[in-house]
């Protein structure tokens, strides 16, 4: 993939060389970030096969951390949200609110166990060593 960049200032650039570079940048992300999930589910999976959660090649490590990812039960949430009159914050069953309202101790853990089932994800690290 070759991907021309310009080294000029946006300001002295004129409108549609801007939006040109622009959509080719764009383009490109699509095109990487694609290709990445692919060799995401590629190394996880090997890592899976492998029961292993570290993998060095050269001075490359990917590190797999594992994640209990929460899926709420709005059926159950919301109703106990509105009695604490704090739904107005959520609104939906946003994860990152109801994490910050967990972390500074509004909500519980266990006040909300059954209101979520939790499913395994994985993140990738990636770095030199």
């Amino acid at each position: 993939m070759e991907l021309d960049i310009s080294e000029q200032d946006p300001e002295d650039m004129d409108i549609t060389d801007i939006v040109l570079e622009y959509e080719d940048i764009a383009s490109a992300i699509s095109v990487l970030e694609k290709r990445k999930e692919e060799l995401r589910k590629r190394v996880l999976g090997t890592l899976n096969e492998k029961n292993i959660d570290v993998l060095r090649v050269g001075n490359v490590e990917v590190k797999r951390r594992k994640v209990d990812w929460k899926i709420w039960r709005i059926n159950k949430l919301k109703p106990y949200l509105m009695q604490k009159d704090l739904w107005n914050m959520v609104e939906s069953v946003d994860r990152s609110t109801l994490s910050k309202l967990i972390d500074r101790g509004v909500l519980t853990e266990e006040e909300l166990k059954g209101m979520y089932d939790t499913e395994p994800r994985y993140s990738l690290h990636v770095g030199t060593v």
